[in-house]
């Protein structure tokens, strides 16, 4: 049993798991702590694409998260985090954090506290929202615009946008079900050639995946390049280690960069792989003490349930920022986003992203 399991158990039966708790968690987390004393945007930075090992590749979807469920049977915390102000559950009594650092560690010491799992039968679905910023340049030989091209040398730039729903089974080794239905749509435009830019992106949309996509285990049928690889990338959790300072060198050493670059993608990797609170409980809390560890983050917006945290690397005349949005009370990443602005200006707000991630999680108890 964990050290942190005997302390929950102290408390009598029938009292409510609160933030007292969490508190007394904390202290003792620490106590035990002392004792031992272009840039160019990444789409869906996955935990296995940050070992740089082969990959299943996402476009639009739900990224890195970890299974937590085996043949029916939950391990190591809860899934779908229950509003703390719901009836029977006592005020905050947290105080407030004064740095990001201190905000992940309390953060860290919510997880699992309080939420609810699927039954037999039933599944997560995960609603995410997928903004990317798409640019476009003329084509050398042809005069045409065609999309490629950055934020610094674009002529026109346009918004894309979709949601897609991924249904996770309590079983995890039964059939997903991921519904990509709803076609990509354009929200905002840049640029007097805007419309061409649009109309060239429109002809070049096809893909192979099927609208309503089912997965048996989470897992690409006929995947070649990674046979044994699942949308939740459970198969590599075994490999990441739940001591904080360990899973942060883990996690840099697979990014192939260094210094604040490595960082910058390590946020990226661990904002993404918390959006959906599929991991186990003691891992979710080493990934937001692992980010506690990150020199350089810092708090960027607080509202009156969530808070926006920012990492910035500035070089090269571009600065790159990544944040990653907490909803205080749950526990959980709730969004990310990532942006590489250039020193010489661009046709684009400094303020919109090259990509955004909005996620929400529920249970419901059918899948298409």
């Amino acid at each position: 049993m964990d050290v942190l399991d005997e302390v929950r158990g102290l408390a009598p039966a029938e009292q409510p798991y609160d933030r007292q708790l969490a508190v007394a968690r904390s202290l003792l987390a620490r106590e035990i702590e002392a004792a031992g004393a272009r840039p160019s945007t990444p789409r869906r930075a996955t935990i296995r694409e940050a070992s740089g090992r082969a990959r299943w590749r996402w476009v639009g979807g739900v990224t890195a998260a970890a299974a937590v469920v085996a043949t029916g049977i939950v391990v190591a915390g809860n899934l779908i985090p229950v509003d703390p102000t719901g009836p029977g559950v006592p005020p905050v009594l947290v105080p407030p954090a004064a740095t990001a650092a201190e905000l992940l560690e309390q953060t860290a010491d919510r997880v699992g506290g309080v939420g609810a799992a699927p039954a037999a039968g039933q599944y997560l679905r995960i609603d995410e929202t997928d903004a990317f910023t798409e640019y476009a340049i003329e084509d050398a030989a042809t005069g045409e615009l065609v999309t490629m091209g950055n934020r610094g040398n674009a002529i026109a730039a346009f918004v894309t946008q979709r949601t897609t729903h991924l249904y996770v089974p309590a079983d995890r080794d039964d059939e997903w079900v991921w519904d990509q239905r709803e076609p990509w749509s354009v929200t905002r435009s840049f640029g007097e050639r805007a419309d061409e830019a649009i109309t060239t992106w429109k002809t070049q949309q096809h893909t192979d995946t099927p609208p309503l996509w089912r997965l048996p285990g989470g897992r690409a049928p006929h995947s070649s390049e990674a046979p044994d690889a699942t949308l939740d990338e459970r198969e590599l959790f075994d490999e990441m280690p739940r001591d904080p300072a360990a899973l942060l060198s883990w996690l840099r050493a697979r990014t192939g960069a260094s210094g604040a670059e490595a960082d910058r993608q390590v946020v990226w990797t661990l904002g993404n792989s918390l959006t959906t609170n599929l991991a186990p409980a003691v891992l979710r809390t080493a990934m937001f003490r692992a980010l506690a560890l990150v020199d350089g983050i810092r708090i960027d917006h607080r509202g009156d349930q969530t808070s926006t945290l920012a990492f910035t690397v500035p070089g090269d005349g571009w600065t790159r920022t990544t944040t990653f949005t907490i909803d205080d009370a749950k526990a959980l990443v709730t969004a990310v986003s990532d942006s590489s602005v250039p020193a010489g200006g661009s046709i684009v707000p400094a303020d919109l992203p090259d990509e955004q991630r909005t996620v929400s999680v529920t249970i419901v108890d059918r899948a298409p």
